[in-house]
C-alpha cells in the first residue's frame, strides 16, 4: 500500500459495526461515486475559495469516515489553505488529492467491495 492510500481498517470496522456490512458498503459506493464528481468542481473553483473550502471539507470528512487517512489529510490541507494558497498550489493539492482518491478507489474495489460481493 502506498502513502496515498493509508487505509485505517479499524476506522472502517467502526462504521461496519454501526451500520452493518451491507449498509457500510452501500455508503462507501455512494462516497466513491459522489467524490469522483467533486474533482471537476475542485479544479474549476479556484476563484470561489469558499466553495473550494466546502468541497475540500466534504471530502476530508467523508474520507475520514471510511478510514482513508491520506485523502482526509490532503483534503484538510486544501481546506485550511484555501484562503491563502496561490492557484498553482491549489491545483497541485487537488492533483495530489485526486491521485490519493484514485488509489483509494482501487483499494476499495480490491479489498472492501469484494467483501460485499462475497456476502451477496
Amino acid at each position: 500500500m502506498t502513502d496515498l492510500v493509508q487505509f485505517d481498517e479499524s476506522v472502517y470496522q467502526i462504521l461496519v459495526s454501526e451500520l452493518g456490512e451491507e449498509d457500510a458498503l452501500e455508503v462507501l459506493r455512494t462516497f466513491l461515486d459522489d467524490t469522483s464528481g467533486k474533482f471537476g468542481t475542485l479544479a474549476s473553483k479556484f476563484e470561489d475559495r469558499l466553495e473550494l473550502k466546502r468541497e475540500a471539507h466534504s471530502i476530508k470528512s467523508s474520507s475520514a469516515t471510511f478510514g482513508f487517512s491520506a485523502l482526509s489529510r490532503l483534503s484538510r490541507e486544501l481546506e485550511l489553505g484555501s484562503a491563502t494558497m496561490e492557484p498553482a498550489q491549489m491545483l497541485e493539492m487537488v492533483h495530489k488529492m485526486q491521485q490519493s482518491f484514485e488509489q483509494a478507489v482501487r483499494f476499495a474495489e480490491a479489498n472492501l467491495l469484494k467483501r460485499g460481493v462475497a456476502a451477496a
